[in-house]
This record gives C-alpha cells, structure tokens and sequence, in this order.
C-alpha cells in the first residue's frame, strides 16, 4: 500500500470517528434532554391548588383560596396562615417559567445522601391541580453559589441542579412564607392610643383636629404623627413556636397598648413580653390579622415606638 493509500485510509477513518463521536453526543444530549422535558415543564399556575413541600423537620402546605379573597395575604393560605404575597409570587412564576433548565450532575444512588435528595435529608414537593399531582420532585440542598438546588424524582437516581427563582423559592423555609404583616391601620380613623407601661398608663385622644393627653398637657405633634405611623403597618420578624406561646399565655404582660377608632370602638389590642430575644405580642382586633391567640417577635426598639413613655410625646 502506497503512501498517498494510507493517507487517505487514515482521512477515512478519522471521519468515522468524528462521525460516531457526534451521534453518540447528540444521543446523549437527546436523553438528558428527555430527563429533563418530564422533570421541568411549564405549568399552568392558575390550576394549581395545592403545593405541598415536606420535610422531617417541618411541613409547608400551601393552599389555595378559590373564594375570591381581596386580601393578596389571603388569597393563598400557608399551614392555615397568611401568606407573604411576594414569596407566592416566587414560586409561581417559576413554576410558570419555560426556560428554566436543570443539569444532570449525578446517576449514582449513592450520591443521593451526599447532596440531600433522600426521605431522610430532602423535602418532597408535590403541585397538585384539581386533584391531579402535575408535578413531584424530592428537592435537596442549595448549591455553593446559593442560587441553585439539587432535586430527582421520587423513583429515579438521576440528580440535577436547578438554577433559577424556583431553586431560591423551593429553598425558602416555612416561617419565610408566611405574612409577617400583623396589623395594618388607617391613622386618620385612630380616635385614641392608650398605653400601659411598666404599671404607668396614658392615653392620647383626638380633640378636634389636634391631640390631647390624659394629663391634659399639649403632646408635640410631630411626635403623635410618628407614633400613629409606627402602626400604619406592623411587620414582626418572627413567629413563636407552640412551647413558647404556651409559656408567655401565662405570664403578666410587661405593656399593652390599645387604639380606637373615633366612635370608641377598639380597632387594635396588643399585649407585650420581654425575653432574651427580644419582645414578644399578641394582636387582637378588627385591624389584626391572623390568630388573636398566637405570639409574634418584635424587635425592642419597634415596640418603643408602639408604646414610648407619655413624656416623650409632651410638647417642650
């Protein structure tokens, strides 16, 4: 065989192979491209009713509430709460998003532990629409760079990382789903604050347009404008658990604070506790939202603000 013969043998047999080598990848691309066309798909979030996203440590059942609540906090409820409209609209979104995709990154059961997609160590997320499960995933740990998550389907030992809003939406934990608005007032109704604290009690009352205190001193009025938008819109940083509203249920409130309206009639009652982490109140009332029994975290100098003493709102 000549030269000029072997070159173009070798010409040949290079072409096979390059040949082969895109078939094989362009097969492997199509089956990871089937994977993942029944692991993210879009879905119409209009028929979605419930979102279930369970782990060991805790349950998130989102719910829809198809009666037509105006409320945006009430349109969704979370474990029999409010839910934070923003977080909902996370989550929707992403579910709604088509051009989101998922990498493979392992096939091996044995990995499953590692990146946290076992019963044991992940959360099953479960959308379910008129009865129907559209879709089911068990979801793992965030990735290094936070904006991802790992995630398989219940039978199957293929993992992907996702990276997109639904990755950070499905990492969210309970708490962060529900309203932390308590309360929200319009101050030009407020006809009265009455405040108790430390066993010292005032009150503040409308008097035609301007505001009087119970000592019938004039109170500064830039002052009242501030307290009174201290509860346009009470936001809380925490929930407390049940031990916890079981043992402040039974202790002597350290401060409470009462707004009516300008018939007299009680548009907000809140009762406040110290602890190492802070204070704690219970919100009741036409304005108050959620339940009237459940205890919620606020910081210290916000619950200055809701209950300053008497003499820092006189005029000097």
């Amino acid at each position: 065989m000549s030269a000029k013969q072997l070159v173009r043998l070798a010409i040949v047999l290079a072409g096979v192979l390059l040949l082969w080598g895109a078939v094989a990848l362009a097969s492997k691309r199509g089956q990871d491209r089937g994977d993942r066309s029944s692991l993210i798909r879009k879905l119409d979030t209009a028929a979605i009713d419930t979102i279930a996203l369970m782990g060991r440590a805790d349950s998130t059942i989102l719910v829809r509430n198809r009666a037509g609540a105006k409320d945006a906090t009430q349109r969704w409820r979370v474990n029999g709460n409010p839910t934070d409209p923003q977080a909902i609209n996370d989550l929707l979104s992403g579910l709604a998003d088509s051009e989101q995709s998922a990498d493979l990154v392992a096939r091996s059961p044995a990995s499953h532990a590692r990146l946290h997609v076992t019963p044991d160590s992940g959360r099953r997320v479960r959308v379910i629409g008129h009865g129907r499960t559209l879709l089911d995933w068990m979801v793992g740990k965030q990735t290094v760079e936070s904006d991802g998550v790992y995630l398989r389907q219940p039978n199957a030992p293929e993992v992907y990382v996702l990276r997109s809003r639904l990755a950070t939406a499905l990492a969210r934990p309970a708490d962060d789903w529900r309203s932390h608005t308590v309360s929200e007032i319009n101050t030009d109704s407020v006809g009265a604050v009455e405040v108790v604290r430390e066993g010292k009690s005032y009150a503040l009352r409308r008097r035609g347009t301007g505001w009087i205190l119970s000592s019938a001193s004039q109170p500064d009025s830039a002052k009242v404008a501030g307290l009174l938008s201290s509860y346009r819109e009470l936001r809380v940083s925490g929930f407390g658990d049940r031990l916890r509203q079981d043992s402040l249920s039974q202790l002597k409130p350290r401060r409470t604070a009462r707004l009516l309206d300008r018939q007299g009639k009680q548009l907000l009652s809140m009762v406040f506790d110290s602890s190492s982490s802070g204070f704690w109140v219970q919100a009741k009332g036409a304005a108050a939202r959620g339940s009237p029994e459940e205890w919620y975290r606020l910081e210290s100098w916000t619950v200055d603000q809701l209950t300053p003493a008497d003499s820092t709102l006189r005029k000097h």
